[in-house]
């Protein structure tokens, strides 16, 4: 009997196996990944720079996992090409591995930019354990840094430099950060903790050059003021590139990303994905947007792994949900918080009790919230906005509606 063949080895990845297990399935399974060690946790890479958490806890699974659950993993193997026809997967030393059913959990990488030799030390990234390893060892000799971006994985390399206590620029080509999630008054509470503790905010900017001396960085120039800043370290965090090359070789459909059924099969036999990389097509027939969160990843893998062995599972997309800390400030954005969004009403309550909270209804129909300081409505907001709640139908005393009154005007 051939193995299922797995892809990846992230949270898509380990769900997918505990799903097959769960149904009785003993079929083998190997797990072919990249990277140089067994799952861990990728949100946690950022507490381990701050010192937070130690290295051991970042595993997600222990060494023992694999084997009682049959799984062959093999760490630092890349795969190279798929052939659907044969049902074989290449890896780098051109050794075929053949399977009987495929997930692809290939994740994303992060987007090169032109303005650096990728070469240069201190050119930076954060997206694996390594990463965290090669930041670490320049922050503990760096003096100044430099930091694109303007999402989650930017302002985690900014707080890592503080913390450090590296003086450091961060640069967004943008008028905000997380200008998907958040307004101009929600961001500017960032921008200003980030001012308060020493960090050069610098918005709608952008890095033209990364120069570098005898292999290392040694400054960074900024496209509008045509500024030189002098750095040891300059971390590039804009954007992601979703892995879906394997299937558009192949010849399996692609968008931005791989497109999946809602079983998550691809247009090619017998090949799953799951996780960052996907779009899943929607009732309309096009590939919607990925969803690029944890535990949508998980979501994912589990819908993957019960339909490789024999179940017939559907994803179902949950409520949006998005859990951050922003200089010492927590963050958590539910459901539809795009600011300025057409149509829609918002209701705005922001004291020095609450930090900021922001209320988002259409038609009356509660569709997101955003809260900045106090978040521990979040999860109730949760639970009505996929209900489809109305606020005004809500009890007099429930604590959700008595903010939305305090905010009306």
């Amino acid at each position: 009997m051939e193995p299922y063949v797995i892809v990846g080895n992230g949270v898509a990845a380990v769900s997918a196996v505990e799903a097959i297990r769960a149904r009785g399935d003993r079929t083998p399974i190997v797990i072919l990944t990249d990277q140089e060690c067994a799952f861990y946790s990728r949100p946690s890479l950022y507490y381990i720079m701050l010192g937070r958490i130690q290295w051991e806890d970042a595993w997600g699974r222990p060494d023992w996992w694999y084997e009682a659950n049959d799984v062959d993993l093999r760490c630092s193997t890349a795969v190279t090409k798929i052939d659907p026809d044969r049902h074989t997967v290449q890896i780098e030393n051109k050794t075929d591995i053949g399977y009987s059913k495929l997930l692809l959990a290939v994740g994303t990488q992060g987007r090169v930019l032109p303005w650096a030799d990728q070469h240069l030390r201190g050119i930076v990234t954060l997206n694996t354990l390594l990463d965290v390893v090669g930041i670490s060892e320049l922050l503990s000799t760096a003096s100044r840094a430099v930091v694109a971006g303007g999402g989650l994985t930017s302002i985690e390399l900014v707080e890592s430099c503080r913390h450090w206590g590296v003086e450091t620029t961060f640069v967004m080509r943008g008028d905000r950060f997380l200008d998907k999630q958040l307004d101009h008054d929600e961001a500017e509470m960032i921008h200003s903790r980030l001012r308060a503790g020493g960090t050069d905010v610098r918005t709608n900017e952008e890095i033209a050059e990364v120069q570098g001396r005898v292999g290392r960085v040694r400054c960074a120039t900024l496209r509008e003021a045509g500024e030189e800043i002098f750095c040891e370290m300059a971390g590039c965090t804009v954007g992601v590139v979703p892995n879906s090359d394997l299937v558009k070789q192949a010849g399996g459909e692609t968008d931005r990303g791989i497109v999946t059924d809602d079983q998550m099969l691809t247009t090619l036999p017998d090949i799953y994905a799951a996780g960052d990389v996907v779009q899943v097509r929607g009732s309309d027939g096009k590939p919607t947007r990925s969803e690029m969160l944890w535990y949508v990843a998980g979501d994912m893998g589990r819908v993957a792994g019960g339909n490789m062995a024999g179940g017939d599972e559907r994803y179902r997309r949950r409520v949006f949900l998005n859990v951050s800390e922003f200089c010492g400030l927590d963050f958590c954005g539910v459901g539809s918080i795009v600011p300025g969004q057409p149509e829609v009403e918002e209701t705005i309550i922001r004291d020095e009790e609450r930090g900021s909270i922001r209320f988002v209804t259409l038609d009356g129909v509660l569709i997101g919230a955003c809260f900045l300081g106090d978040i521990r409505l979040a999860d109730i907001a949760r639970g009505l906005i996929a209900k489809g709640a109305r606020p005004r139908d809500l009890h007099s005393d429930h604590p959700l509606r008595l903010l939305l009154e305090r905010g009306s005007p």
